[in-house]
């Protein structure tokens, strides 16, 4: 009996990649490759790539790729399983039905019809109940007129401990299925009760527009401000936005997608006439929601109230591995006069959001100018510790030319020479202060997780996958990007038992982050340089850092109260220079 890999491997044997983007976008054949505008986003210059030979595509411009499931799924909004089937159906292959799979599929259809119904009864209750008089006062007081409580599918839950659970019942949902949607929890001996209960409802939608859990607030007495749905099979708040299902369009078009704090800055956005704000679901923002996000945009404005803690909420986000390899331009926007988003459109003032979003400035600017804004510039010490400790941030930053930039500007804010500065930015970049703990050193100031990567490293990398490289001789250890190590002992375990000039199929990467540089680096029509000599940069390159390493250590070692540790170090250091590298 045939297998659903092997049922999936004939649709893709059968199946052309460029006949399908020919269906939507214009496909030219350039050099025996083919380059395509790229649906996903607007843009002039053909930035997408397609290799129909692997099944493959990525667009340079946006950061989307895939095979052809994948382009059916966001072209057409479906299922995996859709995708498998309508694509079946047009190479005529007939394909074998996995029982467990119809299983979950139903299982999953019916949760989503738990949480759509829910979502309308909480909708109903808004609109007409006598006990959500307080709420829509509320609505009204926020000046959310009909067609935005439409549009956002506003709702309330009432304060009462069964109301849904008995009203689902109703409409024929198991309990099992009203508890695996997060709709309802248990208590005592067993009893189910609402999980929100007494509430302003937000529904929260995945990015192909299926409600999939709510975020509910507090209108009057004790507890928190703010709840929403547990995790569940439908509700996993690290891969959700609230309002990406209605700012897509609009954020893909501006090429522009802007995060806010809460639920009412989103709809605050939009009555300001600018559909491009998304926010997180009781989380904190995280890599998972970037790459969601840069489907659509490469430029992601932070847009926070001025407080402390809408500041703070912006400095994290620097300390996520947004890397070049993301291809993001991240910035902060702070929100004036202290008014958070929603402030602002109530109070008439909507024109300030757009003055803001077009005044942000990169996240890493941003940190300086707060870094500091909190010393006392006039005292020489004071000016000393600002400096040291902006030079340890700047060596986190990926761009050499902008690290250059960011000294120029602290050395003129402290009254410092740019070479001092540029001196203590290598010193953390050598010391692995610049975001790396331990580990060789970073001499361009670069840490692993943020530094662009190095063509030996992805001509390896596309050496493995193609199964042209001495497995043997090769570690994670040599890579000096982080995502690129772990790609490339991905690649070490799959390709393992293959022959050699057998590609390593990567279909098996779940990893989202790994499988986009995987598939971009697949479709790469640059030369591959030759694998003895991409092996002869790399561990020259690894023996030169451990140079660079073993003389800061020598530095560091007091020679008469530890000779035996300098002698090594030392001894160490001569093999290598011995080595001619």
């Amino acid at each position: 009996m045939a297998s659903d890999r092997d049922d999936l491997e004939r649709i893709r044997q059968a199946v052309n990649l460029v006949e399908l983007f020919e269906g939507v976008t214009t496909v030219r054949k350039v050099r025996g490759s083919f380059k395509a505008l790229c649906p996903f986003h607007s843009e002039k210059t053909p930035s997408l790539s397609i290799d129909p030979a692997r099944g493959l595509y990525h667009c340079f411009g946006c950061g989307v790729g895939g095979d052809i499931f994948t382009f059916v799924q966001e072209t057409q909004g479906l299922s995996f399983v859709e995708a498998m089937e309508m694509l079946a159906d047009r190479a005529g292959i007939v394909v074998r039905r996995d029982p467990r799979a119809a299983q979950r599929r139903e299982r999953r259809s019916r949760l989503v019809e738990a949480v759509a119904e829910a979502g309308r009864y909480y909708q109903d209750r808004l609109k007409s109940a006598p006990d959500a008089g307080h709420a829509r006062s509320y609505v009204r007081g926020r000046n959310y007129g009909v067609e935005v409580v439409d549009q956002f599918e506003l709702g309330y839950a009432p304060d009462q401990a069964e109301a849904l659970v008995s009203h689902l019942r109703g409409k024929g949902h198991k309990d099992s299925d009203i508890l695996t949607a997060g709709l309802a929890r248990r208590v005592g001996r067993g009893r189910l009760i609402d999980q929100m209960r007494g509430r302003l409802i937000f529904p929260i939608h995945n990015v192909r527009g299926e409600m999939v859990g709510f975020g509910a607030r507090l209108l009057r007495g004790e507890g928190p401000k703010y709840l929403n749905t547990p995790e569940t099979p439908l509700y996993k708040k690290s891969e959700l936005l609230y309002g990406l299902d209605k700012a897509r369009s609009a954020i893909s078009r501006e090429e522009l997608g802007v995060v806010v704090e809460g639920y009412t800055d989103v709809i605050a956005f939009h009555l300001a006439d600018l559909p491009l704000a998304v926010a997180t679901c009781g989380t904190a923002l995280g890599e998972a929601h970037f790459d969601l996000l840069r489907r659509f945009s490469s430029r992601i404005v932070l847009a926070f109230d001025a407080d402390a803690a809408g500041a703070g909420a912006a400095v994290r986000g620097d300390d996520l591995r947004i890397t070049s390899d993301l291809g993001l331009d991240l910035r902060v926007a702070m929100m004036p006069e202290g008014r958070d988003p929603a402030d602002l459109v109530f109070e008439d003032k909507g024109d300030l959001l757009r003055e803001a979003v077009d005044g942000s400035a990169p996240i890493t600017e941003f940190r300086l100018n707060r870094l500091l804004g909190q010393y006392n510039l006039g005292e020489r010490e004071a000016r000393t510790r600002a400096m040291r400790e902006a030079a340890e941030l700047i060596a986190r930053h990926p761009d050499e030319a902008a690290r250059y930039q960011h000294a120029l500007y602290v050395a003129g804010r402290t009254h410092m020479s740019i070479d001092l500065v540029q001196a203590e930015i290598r010193r953390h970049a050598a010391t692995g202060r610049g975001g790396r703990s331990q580990g060789r050193p970073r001499t361009d100031g670069r840490p692993a997780a943020s530094r662009a990567m190095d063509r030996s490293e992805r001509d390896l990398l596309r050496h493995l996958m193609a199964g042209t490289a001495e497995r043997d001789r090769i570690s994670p250890d040599l890579f000096e990007h982080d995502q690129a190590a772990v790609l490339a002992r991905w690649l070490l375990d799959e390709g393992k038992h293959l022959e050699e000039g057998v590609p390593v199929p990567l279909d098996g990467l779940k990893d989202q982050a790994m499988s986009a540089m995987a598939r971009r680096l697949a479709v790469m029509n640059t030369p591959l340089l030759p694998f003895e000599d991409v092996m002869s940069h790399l561990e020259g390159r690894a023996v030169g850092h451990r140079k660079d390493e073993l003389l800061v250590i020598l530095e560091g070692i007091d020679q008469k109260k530890d000779p035996e540790a300098y002698s090594q170090a030392l001894a160490e250091l001569i093999a290598l220079q011995e080595r001619g590298f």
